[in-house]
């Protein structure tokens, strides 16, 4: 496993995953949702880095893990800073 291909790739499917979540009518982080082609970019663009240093097993794993990760997160977080938001207002 090369961390050369690893980390951006890491970085690319966080960032995919954020996008596909703004990407939400239901997201409680902007007001205005954003077009899913991005995240779904950077999330194949991930996979596409993944895919030849670790193999393919392993890099749909991975890739999944992550996905999975930041997408289970993302609303928690979202609601968490309305919340704060709401307080301090």
């Amino acid at each position: 496993m090369n961390p050369w291909w690893v980390v951006p790739s890491m970085a690319l499917g966080v960032a995919g995953a954020w996008l596909l979540y703004l990407a939400s009518p239901q997201q409680q982080w902007r007001a205005a949702s954003v077009r899913a082609w991005p995240g779904v970019a950077c999330a194949l663009a991930s996979l596409a880095l993944l895919w030849p240093a670790m193999g393919a097993a392993a890099a749909v794993a991975m890739w999944l893990t992550v996905l999975m990760l930041v997408a289970t997160l993302a609303p928690f977080l979202g609601a968490w800073r309305a919340r704060r938001r709401e307080g301090a207002a």
